[in-house]
């Protein structure tokens, strides 16, 4: 038994070093500024998020196999198999005033382990915005996405009953406080997940932000865009992390797109992903558009790219822009 705990640790420490990698070379990318260097380090990113994936289904399938369960040797074959839709059915959300926003989830928001929920927090000038993405599909991210959204709906109760008036405000609170809540009930299903939760307090023209191993939103302003790369552990894999937050400014046009890697991972006939430059070139393109049209370009040009091919994995996206 000490010895499968020795190597579980061990496992567990190539997640956080590859977590770490990732967060750098992110980080790198954003300082350098000689363009191919960028690029150079983004493929480096992309590697190492790539790696952190296969340890963690190594994880899980060596979790089962010591555990006995012969059966969760292989990688779950449960998923989805759809067609995108000609049009863009989007998901209510609430919003600030100032705030124009747009939300899809495919194939349905029920479905799957993908979820994105909005609140409004102390008298209409701040905003909680959050996204998460369970690892695998079917049932059993189904089932997990509802622990999940129950642990979420539990913090909101609280803030309403002035239990917590605070807690909702600090996105480290939040995302440390869901990890040890869930932590036990991710290890019994042998699942983690990637979670981004920002507060955008609109008197401020400021966005706090932390990340627990998700795919980088993006901020499109007047001079570029940049993403929001600082970020932690994905959720359930250490019940002791402490997670950080980071604060932004933002202004009046900018606009952030929160996604979970469905949108950026869709493979056409040719086995090409989508990616996450494909995303930042349509959203680039589009920005002068509202909310629902820069979604509704991103659906059609991927559309367009996957050339009637099905689409195999959850996606959510989600716009928004300050006016």
């Amino acid at each position: 038994m000490e010895e499968k705990t020795e190597f579980f640790e061990i496992l567990m420490g190539a997640i956080r070093r590859e977590t770490e990698a990732f967060n750098y070379y992110f980080g790198a990318s954003a300082k350098s500024p000689s363009a191919e260097t960028k690029s150079l380090l983004l493929q480096l990113a992309e590697e190492e998020r790539r790696h952190r994936t296969i340890l963690l289904q190594e994880y899980r399938n060596l979790k089962k196999l010591m555990s006995g369960d012969e059966r969760g040797v292989s990688l779950e074959k449960e998923g989805v198999s759809y067609h995108l839709p000609e049009k863009a059915d989007f998901k209510r959300a609430q919003s600030l005033k100032s705030v124009d926003m747009a939300v899809l989830s495919l194939p349905t928001e029920f479905i799957g382990g993908d979820f994105f929920d909005t609140f409004i927090i102390k008298d209409q000038e701040k905003m909680g915005l959050l996204i998460f993405d369970i690892m695998g599909h079917g049932l059993t991210a189904t089932e997990l996405k509802a622990q999940v959204r129950m642990e979420w709906d539990k913090l909101k109760e609280l803030y309403l009953g002035k239990s917590a008036p605070s807690l909702l405000l600090s996105p480290a609170s939040v995302i440390t406080h869901l990890n040890r809540q869930l932590f036990q009930e991710c290890q019994k299903r042998l699942s983690f997940l990637s979670l981004f939760y920002a507060v955008l307090d609109s008197s401020r023209n400021e966005l706090t932000y932390a990340s627990a191993g998700h795919e980088p939103p993006l901020l499109f302003g007047r001079q570029g865009y940049s993403q929001l790369i600082e970020g932690d552990l994905l959720l359930c894999i250490d019940e002791r992390t402490a997670y950080r937050e980071t604060s932004i400014e933002v202004h009046s046009g900018d606009t952030l797109v929160m996604f979970t890697d469905g949108v950026v991972e869709s493979m056409n006939a040719d086995e090409e992903e989508f990616s996450v430059k494909n995303l930042i070139r349509v959203v680039g393109e589009n920005k002068s558009g509202n909310a629902s049209q820069i979604v509704g370009q991103v659906l059609a040009d991927l559309r367009d790219f996957m050339g009637g091919k099905p689409v195999t994995d959850e996606f959510t996206l989600a716009v928004m822009k300050l006016s």
